[in-house]
């Protein structure tokens, strides 16, 4: 591949990779809200067995699999320059561009440690509540 046909990689995949990333941003907050309110958008109170569930089956595995596409969208920018014969400028531009998908994978990760210990502390005063 040329650098222009590289260039066009480059932004094609920063385009659709930050839609899935916000898409992704938002679908997991609005879980994360919900399991913390106890409430869907609707305003039905969900159990706390619901709640769980939706922790277990939607929020976490979200949360981790937005954090390593987020990693492997780095990664792939890292690599991408080795494609082309001469990557002249594409080269930083590469590097400089795997700053964000890196930036979201700490945010993804290390803030979703935060997000985890809010939900299972909100979980576990609920469950003290019910007694």
């Amino acid at each position: 591949m040329n650098s222009l046909q590289l260039g066009l990689v480059l932004v094609a995949s920063i385009w659709a990779a930050m839609n899935t990333l916000i898409a992704g941003y938002n679908a997991v907050n609005g879980t994360r809200d919900r399991i913390v309110t106890g409430f869907t958008d609707e305003g039905i109170r969900l159990s706390p067995e619901h709640r769980v569930i939706m922790y277990q089956n939607d929020w976490l595995p979200l949360k981790t699999g937005l954090a390593f596409v987020s990693l492997a969208f780095g990664i792939f920018l890292l690599f991408l320059p080795e494609l082309a014969a001469d990557s002249g400028l594409l080269t930083p531009f590469c590097y400089a561009a795997s700053l964000l998908p890196f930036g979201s994978f700490v945010g993804f990760f290390f803030l979703g440690l935060r997000d985890r210990r809010l939900i299972i502390e909100v979980l576990d005063a609920t469950k003290r509540d019910q007694k």
